[in-house]
């Protein structure tokens, strides 16, 4: 197999100590903190501790709308190449340096699961993480770029000492993700252009792959989010010190109510799109709330 070099097999030979740090770090790249970071930029805007300066709401909604590129890229590119992951992708390897309470959250850190490519983590956090160094103000953009940059390339290291991709899973997901970041912020510069690309996306992979619970969910965030954003986009004001608690706990409680049924009610395809799709409207929509919440009391 042209995708098996040899190179996840030297690398989850490493140390026990050091494959379940990879573990810890290969979270940066995972769905929830992807989420949960663009989640957070959006609602806190310039008020984010130590990183907010200049970060409007047209800024951080841009992250929103890549992540949505990038989990329709990985559903749909999944689907359409349904190749495996290495042997042993499921295991857990060295979770036996850890106390029994915490293995099976290892476990759950340290495995793959489903297709192998491209990897949903090399193409999340170059998205996502290309996004935040090009959203941020902080320090100069080569500063940005370097620090965005070894958090990517760790996150794609990390996939191959857990043993759970090929280095070609690796380098596809991050060609892929390289030009859809190129695409959004040179082409088309704005976050319901984004959303609509993110939803061309998860249609053709639909349409190609067929229906699943995963390539639900990626349409319903991607409309969703292309529907919202061209109706009230311009309507969402600019977080405000008093607001963005208020916003943020509401955010909180709201989303992960859809997410945690979403996720721990195995609902039907259809269903999961409407989910996918109110949890993306409340989202991007809650700074209303928030604020004229804030306003009031």
């Amino acid at each position: 197999m042209i995708r098996a070099v040899g190179v996840t097999e030297v690398l989850s030979a490493l140390p026990g100590a050091v494959v379940v740090l990879f573990a810890l770090l290969t979270q940066l790249g995972d769905f929830w903190f992807t989420f949960l970071a663009c989640g957070l930029l959006y609602w806190l805007g310039p008020w984010t501790p130590k990183l907010g300066r200049d970060l409007t709401r047209d800024r951080t909604a841009m992250l929103v709308a890549l992540l949505a590129v990038g989990v329709a890229l990985v559903v749909s590119l999944k689907g359409v190449f349904a190749l495996p992951r290495p042997p042993g992708a499921g295991t857990a390897t060295h979770a036996e340096l850890l106390p029994a309470a915490l293995r099976g959250v290892y476990e759950s850190m340290a495995t793959g699961e489903g297709f192998g490519f491209p990897s949903g983590h090399a193409t999340l956090s170059l998205l996502v993480w290309g996004g935040i160094a090009w959203a941020l103000r902080i320090g100069t953009r080569r500063q940005r770029t370097a620090v965005a940059g070894t958090i990517v390339a760790l996150i794609g290291l990390s996939r191959l000492v857990l043993g759970v991709h090929y280095l070609a899973d690796i380098l596809a997901g991050f060609i892929i993700a390289g030009t859809a970041l190129a695409l959004a912020l040179g082409t088309l510069k704005t976050p319901e252009r984004v959303f609509g690309l993110a939803a061309v996306i998860a249609v053709i992979g639909l349409l190609v792959s067929g229906v699943s619970r995963n390539s639900a969910g990626a349409l319903g965030v991607a409309v969703a989010g292309a529907v919202v954003w061209s109706r009230l986009g311009d309507t969402i004001p600019e977080p405000t010190r008093h607001g963005v608690g208020i916003t943020a706990l509401l955010g909180v409680v709201s989303v992960g109510t859809f997410l945690g049924v979403t996720f721990g009610l195995d609902p039907s395809p259809v269903a999961v799109t409407l989910l996918a799709a109110l949890g993306t409207g409340a989202l991007l929509t809650l700074p209303l709330a928030g604020e004229r919440l804030a306003k009031k009391y």
